[in-house]
């Protein structure tokens, strides 16, 4: 026993040089649930024995000490959270969204949800469904969302958004702050826009989305959704072909390894515009971040990406308050 004492503080020793940002994907895909905040990735930590354990006697932006060696998975359930969730609000009759997983507005009515801590249900509808939203709404569109004991059914995520932040049936009002107008932040969206349409469409295909299970719904997903430098017109046009549609996404995605760079200098500029690692204005969380961090998700699909330490800590602390699942562990 003494021996065995003496090969774990060994194995302790050893870490103390093991940066965050060098096994940060291995960390990710033990517990997606863990909040790596801007002072954990300053810190050395250690894979030992099948778990994650932290050596140092500090951990997160709150400033909990903790004892070394004290397990991520124990810690993340007894350190409060960078963003606290209200008391839980459960209906009578669960509100539903009706949604695809990839898609950044659908994400927004589920953030929204989740850091308001409303339980709800999800229903990831097949991408080629037409009659399913067509019957509820009169249309195919996501997200839908569907509130049973109103017998009311709306589109339009930001409405959804304003509609739980506003009534109290959903918990305190008021929780969210009002969006900003962040210029900076909506030109850096809108430089990044084709190269992020590069790296996600054909990624979306590769990864296991509910939405994409059969080969009908990723046909019609591609058939609608051209990669740069097509326009919509070119690639729906009868002549171009399902054929050329896919050659073109294939390229896209192996374009990577020249568009990685490019990527990783938006984030690094990306960083500088994010306010803390709770919000990405000074007004604290509200409407920015339900915009923001929906579109960064599918991001964190890219192998190669490299985030920043406050945007990743960004990252992590919403999906974690807002249960909303990041992709790291899908990445390609």
């Amino acid at each position: 026993r003494g021996r065995g004492r003496e090969r774990e503080r060994e194995r302790e020793r050893q870490a103390e040089g093991l940066l965050v940002d060098s096994i940060r994907p291995r960390l990710l895909s033990f517990d997606r649930r863990v909040s790596l905040t801007s002072s954990v990735a300053r810190r050395a930590i250690m894979i030992a024995g099948g778990s994650v354990k932290v050596p140092a006697a500090r951990v997160g932006s709150q400033g909990i000490a903790g004892r070394r060696g004290v397990s991520v998975r124990a810690r993340a359930s007894a350190v409060r959270a960078a963003v606290e969730r209200p008391p839980k609000v459960v209906l009578d009759e669960l509100p539903i969204v009706y949604a695809y997983d990839h898609c950044p507005y659908c994400v927004r009515v589920r953030l929204g949800l989740g850091l308001k801590n409303v339980k709800h249900e999800v229903v990831f509808m097949a991408n080629d469904d037409v009659k399913k939203p067509t019957g509820l709404i009169g249309k195919k569109i996501a997200p839908i969302f569907e509130i049973p004991d109103e017998k009311l059914i709306m589109g339009e995520s930001m409405d959804i958004v304003k509609k739980i932040d506003a009534e109290e049936k959903y918990g305190s009002t008021g929780f969210f702050a009002g969006a900003t107008d962040r210029k900076d932040i909506k030109a850096w969206m809108k430089s990044v826009k084709d190269l992020l349409r590069l790296l996600h469409r054909p990624r979306y295909m590769s990864a296991s989305l509910p939405e994409f299970q059969q080969r009908d719904s990723r046909d019609y997903f591609v058939g609608g959704h051209p990669v740069p430098p097509y326009d919509k017109p070119e690639w729906k046009a009868e002549e171009f072909g399902q054929e050329a549609r896919e050659e073109a996404d294939a390229a896209a995605m192996a374009k990577t390894p020249e568009l990685l760079p490019e990527l990783n200098a938006a984030l690094v500029e990306l960083e500088k515009l994010i306010y803390s690692d709770s919000s990405c204005s000074e007004v604290g969380l509200g409407l920015d971040d339900i915009d923001l961090w929906s579109r960064l998700r599918s991001v964190t699909l890219v192998e190669g990406a490299e985030f920043q330490p406050k945007t990743l800590a960004y990252l992590n602390n919403l999906s974690e308050a807002g249960d909303v699942p990041l992709y790291f562990g899908m990445k390609c």
